[in-house]
This record gives C-alpha cells, sequence and structure tokens, in this order.
C-alpha cells in the first residue's frame, strides 16, 4: 500500500506521462512517439495546475473585496467543469482512474461482455473526480 501511495504522489504531471506513454507503446506506437505523447500530457498538466492556482490565486482577493462591498456570503467558487476536470486528474485517485479504466475495458473485451473499446479518456473525470471526493471524505485511497 505504501508503495501505491509512493507512486501516485508523484502527482499527476509525473504519472500521466507515465501512463500514457505505456498505452502508446501497447498501442504500438514508436517509443519516440509515444514518449513525445506522454510529456506533452506532462506539459499539459503542468500549464492547467499553473492555470488553477493563478486563478485561485487572483480571484480569491477579489471575490473577497465584493464580498465585503456587497455584504455577501459566498463560501464556494464554481469554476466549471473543465476546472474540476483538472483537479480530479491532479488528485492521487485521478493517476489510478485510468490504467483501472482501460484495464476493465480490457477485461470486458476479452470476456466478449463488449465489443467498444473506450478510449475517450478525457471523460474519465468523472470517476476521478468521485473517488477524490471518497478518498478525501474517509481519508483512504483504497476505500
Amino acid at each position: 500500500m505504501e508503495i501505491i501511495n509512493y507512486i501516485v504522489g508523484l502527482g499527476s504531471s509525473v504519472m500521466m506521462p507515465i501512463v500514457i506513454t505505456l498505452i502508446g507503446l501497447i498501442m504500438g506506437a514508436k517509443p519516440g512517439k509515444a514518449i513525445r505523447a506522454g510529456l506533452t500530457v506532462g506539459v499539459g498538466f503542468i500549464g492547467l495546475n499553473l492555470v488553477i492556482g493563478m486563478l485561485g490565486g487572483n480571484l480569491g482577493p477579489a471575490v473577497q473585496q465584493m464580498v465585503t462591498n456587497y455584504g455577501l456570503s459566498l463560501t464556494v467558487i464554481d469554476v466549471g467543469w473543465p476546472a474540476a476536470a483538472a483537479i480530479a486528474f491532479a488528485s492521487q485517485v485521478g493517476a489510478l482512474v485510468i490504467p483501472i479504466a482501460l484495464a476493465v475495458n480490457f477485461v470486458m473485451i476479452i470476456t466478449k461482455t463488449t465489443q467498444t473499446v473506450n478510449i475517450d479518456v478525457w471523460n474519465f473525470w468523472h470517476y476521478a473526480f468521485t473517488g477524490a471526493l471518497v478518498s478525501f471524505a474517509t481519508d483512504n485511497l483504497v476505500f
């Protein structure tokens, strides 16, 4: 369990490039192309994390001033689904969701319970978000 926590604790900017590179190699991509794809995903996650960090850092004081000026009681910032998806993939659970979902799909193809290859990795964020909430609430990665 400690090994899994260590690997997942590396974060999405490290784990996702590894996962994407491995998926590329398994699917038959040349090593150079698979590594380039993995690095592109890593750079994308670093960019997303920077934007979210800057958004929170700059938007927070402005919202606080608005609350003070207008006497509001705002306790939640709705950043929308793109930021929620980025947060979900940046969680510890997010690094595990893609390989688990692909493995389940692979098993379903082998057992002929489906004929569809689910490659829409971006939409796995729903599972990552739900898993991250459960993990945070229970303080347990594997519930």
